[in-house]
């Protein structure tokens, strides 16, 4: 009997190894993989009344992330080779040639118009928002609506006076003394219901509101009126965790405040219609990226805290980026409006 030599045997597990590979590359997993994105520089992407936008000092930021299909080849190599990348279901309105979800794309077209009017708002030029009807969409487990209120309601009124937007219902409960009980005409699943809920004094940095009740309010079918036409160039970027960058910069562009004192800032954060920041997703992956960019403070959601820092002190050597949660608009401002030691101390103990 023949043997085979060594050579022969190189070249058949090989050949073997490289089949497997083959018929790997043409298995689906129905998976994306999310990896971190270099942030964009938000300079010349926002115009006013087809004026570009400029803020005083400083660089603003968004920060998104590479998303794409992969086959199991591609899972295998990249669970391997690269601890940035994260995995998770494909979108289900996902073209089926790639690219973003419809879902997506339309979350960005609303980010901007919600950026453009919460910063013209914060700047004294009153927007006017129109819907049908506020919606929870978030009740924080330690706020005063906790066992009271259930995303899905709808709040139709404010102690008496109906309620067409989350704008209108966020502004009587905010503008309330805190302690204040508020009478809310609210429908679940089609009961309608009277609920009272006592206010309490707004989160730390919050200089614009009175009182809260722990709820985050979206607005069904909202309509953003602007005072003046504003142009939102996002690229490729889409999704709703851009909206808080989009507002901060409008806001330094359009007011006298110098928010951004010389920095580098990158920011990420869906908003609400009142102000309210909301979490977002692969915060992970955004924090990596922002610290390899080695920009100098990551506003995120007050939410996302944790897993940002946790993110950026395992990827950084010595200068590690500096995280700021923020829980509104109007905090990330004044917050960004302290000097550095200020900001710092207040942001070590958050």
């Amino acid at each position: 009997m023949r043997s085979v030599p060594l050579w022969g045997k190189l070249l058949g597990g090989i050949g073997v190894i490289a089949a497997i590979c083959v018929g790997l590359a043409f298995v689906p997993t129905g998976e994306v993989a999310y990896a971190p994105n270099a942030p964009i520089d938000l300079d010349g992407k926002i115009s006013v009344e087809g004026r570009p936008a400029q803020p005083l000092q400083g660089s603003l930021y968004l920060v998104g992330v590479t998303e794409r299909k992969v086959n199991l080849l591609q899972r295998l190599l990249l669970d391997v080779a690269d601890p940035s990348v994260d995995f998770g279901p494909a979108p289900k309105d996902a073209p089926s040639g790639g690219g973003p979800s419809a879902t997506d794309v339309r979350s960005m077209d609303e980010a901007k118009q919600v950026a453009a009017g919460i910063a013209f708002d914060l700047a004294g030029q009153p927007t006017h928002w129109s819907g049908s009807g506020a919606t929870v969409e978030t009740v924080a487990k330690d706020g005063p609506a906790a066992k009271l209120l259930k995303p899905g309601d709808i709040i139709v009124s404010v102690n008496g006076t109906a309620i067409d937007t989350s704008v209108e219902a966020a502004r009587i409960i905010q503008a309330a003394k805190p302690g204040t009980v508020v009478q809310l005409g609210v429908q679940r699943a089609g009961t309608p219901m009277r609920i009272a809920v006592r206010t309490v004094s707004p989160l730390s940095g919050d200089t614009t509101h009175a009182s809260e009740i722990g709820v985050a309010l979206s607005t069904i079918g909202l309509k953003v009126g602007l005072p003046r036409n504003v142009t939102i160039d996002s690229g490729n970027v889409v999704g709703p965790s851009a909206a808080l960058a989009f507002a901060l910069y409008l806001v330094d562009s359009l007011s006298d405040e110098d928010l951004l004192r010389g920095r580098r800032v990158v920011a990420t954060g869906a908003l609400a219609p009142d102000g309210t920041v909301l979490s977002v997703g692969r915060v992970r992956q955004k924090a990596i990226a922002t610290q390899s960019a080695n920009r100098d403070l990551l506003l995120v959601p007050a939410a996302n805290a944790k897993e940002a820092r946790a993110a950026i002190t395992k990827a950084c050597d010595t200068a590690c980026v500096t995280v700021v949660p923020v829980r509104s608009v109007a905090e990330a401002v004044a917050l960004l409006e302290l000097d550095d030691a200020t900001l710092a101390s207040r942001t070590s103990a958050s």
